[in-house]
């Protein structure tokens, strides 16, 4: 019967070849008299497969679309005037017997027949469901097609076309797999043949595809085709469930979304770069910082550049480059090559702190042409940045910045809106702000931010600001967005800011249960609450430690009172002491000393007292000090 021609199409690779031989074979046993065409991409086809068809074309080592092979199968059945086409995939979730007695029993009663199937395939072994993503691309496909359409499924992988020769299928190469099938269709309705839809059985454990990425990746190119986003098409399945889910589930579909937005997400953030400014004088800090730099200082006993870099890691950015100033190898040290946070860190060198502009300048190098996330090394933030920096990647803006309410704004730099609610302007420290946004240390730029720099001067401290190259994006016309951030958000300037930066991160502690301590503590002391403790840290003679708290590895806490929000470093020895609310470096010795609150005392040194001290004492002492309280 050559008169008929079945065009097989399908992708061939390592783990599918048996699968596809089997279908191959089967195709043949099912239609016996008819010319067997094997269209494929990837590998060749094995010797099996070509036993069993009238010829193999092998068009592309990688795939391409089901649009471009059904071209071919098309212009093949033209060219050699086949009276009957039939196309199906060489997957097996097809039964070829069915496949050929439903071309059997429509053949004089249509003009074509897209079947549909009584099970769906599609990402069936992704992590998410894939009847309701195959529902949301059918819906997808169904509105796109002009007209309408009542055809329940579009994309069923099998057709039936009686005289090939009507249709020229033109458009098909351009698309990807389901609008090439769509576009296939497309042309039946518009050359007004009889299309029927009988449902057809299919294999009950074969699946079409389980790769994410080609699912998305088809999705998007949909989008571009039809000028339409997919969230749209989900608001209509989610308002008219009954006409388009085919066993998809309402309740997954934002699943889907999310998943979707994840997708592009990662493909956008691969361009990205961070920038982390770790440089400067810290001199709000002193007398901290005339021995460690300020971005290294331990809170919870972790530096807290380590916080930043597990925040940046999360992103999914992977190239980091790193301000260093006079203390550059406190720096190196504290980071080294980035790996443990599967970084990689590049150390860019600014000899003269001389503004947030004037780093960024520093990097231009290391930036090169790519967006980047530019994170001021002492800020701490609680909220994640990567939706913050998605709807920046998704945006047409030149930056973003994040923003925060806060109770003084005239000490901060200050975002002003117009009345759409975009930012006007930016005002550094206002006597009277018409907003209490305050410009946070975390920005988002694209390149054209140098152009920016390079019209600004120096502000009247000799720096270029930051805030200034803003400034000059936004009076150029160029559109800069913006976050509000919902959660906590700590400058880190000053001890009293250190402080409560330390107690935010402690109030973060995990309840470690009651005996995760039972060894360290001993039957006289208490520990309650979220407490951290260190390798060869003891607890003894009566003591009490009160989370959240963390004490750092052997320590020995003999006869004292820790209060919450308290973090010890290393190598601690506190006696017949009291501290709350404070904060200590490793080495540090405390002996009767009564009511410390508020503290921060330097590595290396040591607080005596006569334990008659009854009033709250507050000590800000630097590294190697002795004090003795009377």
């Amino acid at each position: 019967m050559q008169d008929v021609l079945v065009g097989i199409r399908t992708y061939l690779v390592e783990n599918n070849l048996e699968e596809c031989e089997e279908q191959v074979s089967e195709i043949r046993r099912a239609f016996p008299e008819a010319r067997l065409l094997l269209v494929n991409c990837g590998l060749d086809p094995t010797k099996r497969m070509t036993a069993s068809v009238d010829e193999a074309i092998t068009y592309s080592p990688r795939p391409t679309g089901l649009g471009e092979p059904t071209k071919m199968i098309l212009d093949y059945a033209r060219e050699k005037g086949f009276k009957e086409l039939v196309v199906i995939d060489g997957d097996q979730q097809h039964y070829a017997e069915e496949i050929a007695r439903l071309a059997r029993e429509e053949r004089g009663r249509a003009d074509a027949v897209v079947p549909e199937r009584k099970k769906r395939f599609l990402f069936a072994r992704g992590r998410l469901d894939g009847k309701t993503i195959e529902d949301l691309m059918n819906a997808f496909l169904r509105s796109g097609v002009k007209g309408g359409t009542t055809i329940p499924d579009l994309t069923p992988g099998a057709y039936v076309i009686y005289q090939p020769s009507k249709l020229h299928g033109k458009n098909l190469t351009a698309e990807n797999s389901w609008v090439g099938d769509l576009l296939l269709v497309q042309e039946m309705l518009e050359k007004k043949m009889k299309i029927a839809s009988p449902r057809i059985g299919v294999r009950p454990n074969v699946y079409a595809i389980s790769s994410e990425n080609l699912v998305f990746k088809a999705i998007e190119q949909m989008e571009r085709f039809y000028a339409a986003k997919l969230d749209e098409i989900a608001s209509k399945v989610k308002e008219n469930p009954y006409d388009y889910l085919y066993g998809g589930n309402l309740g997954l579909i934002d699943d889907v979304l999310d998943a979707y937005r994840d997708y592009q997400y990662k493909k956008k953030i691969v361009k990205m770069k961070a920038l982390v400014l770790a440089g400067g004088k810290g001199t709000r800090f002193k007398p901290f910082t005339n021995t460690i730099q300020k971005q290294v200082f331990p809170l919870a006993n972790k530096p807290l550049l380590h916080f930043i870099m597990e925040k940046i890691a999360r992103t999914g950015i992977t190239e980091v480059g790193v301000i260093v100033g006079p203390n550059k190898d406190q720096i190196r040290d504290c980071l080294k090559d980035g790996s443990n946070w599967n970084l990689n860190v590049t150390y860019i060198e600014q000899d003269n702190p001389a503004g947030l502009a004037h780093a960024v300048l520093c990097a231009k190098q290391f930036l090169g042409e790519s967006p980047f996330l530019m994170y001021l090394g002492d800020n701490l933030l609680h909220e994640d940045v990567t939706n913050f920096l998605l709807d920046f990647l998704n945006s047409k803006a030149a930056a973003s910045i994040m923003l925060a309410r806060v109770k003084e704004p005239q000490k901060f730099g200050i975002a002003e809106l117009d009345e759409n609610g975009r930012i006007k302007r930016l005002l550094e420290k206002p006597k009277n702000p018409p907003t209490n946004l305050a410009i946070i240390g975390v920005y988002a730029f694209h390149n054209e931010v140098f152009n920016a720099i390079s019209r600004i001067k120096p502000s009247a401290r000799g720096e270029l600001e930051i805030t200034d190259a803003i400034q000059k994006l936004l009076e150029a016309g160029r559109p800069v967005d913006y976050r509000v951030i919902s959660d906590w958000w700590e400058d880190t300037g000053n001890s009293a800011s250190m402080l409560d930066a330390n107690a935010r991160l402690l109030d973060e502690l995990k309840d470690a249960g009651s005996d995760a301590h039972e060894k360290q503590v001993d039957a006289t002391s208490v520990v309650k609450g979220r407490v951290s403790l260190g390798a060869g840290a003891a607890i003894r003679n009566g003591s009490t430690v009160i989370g959240p708290a963390a004490i750092g590895e052997n320590c020995i806490i003999d006869g004292s009172f820790i209060g919450p929000y308290t973090t010890l470093g290393n190598n601690n020895k506190v006696s017949s002491s009291q501290i709350t609310y404070s904060l200590t470096l490793d080495n540090v010795v405390l002996e009767n000393a009564k009511q410390l609150v508020f503290s921060i005392i330097g590595k290396n040194s040591r607080v005596t007292g006569t334990g008659k001290h009854e009033e709250n004492a507050v000590l800000m002492i630097g590294d190697d000090t002795q004090i003795k309280m009377t």
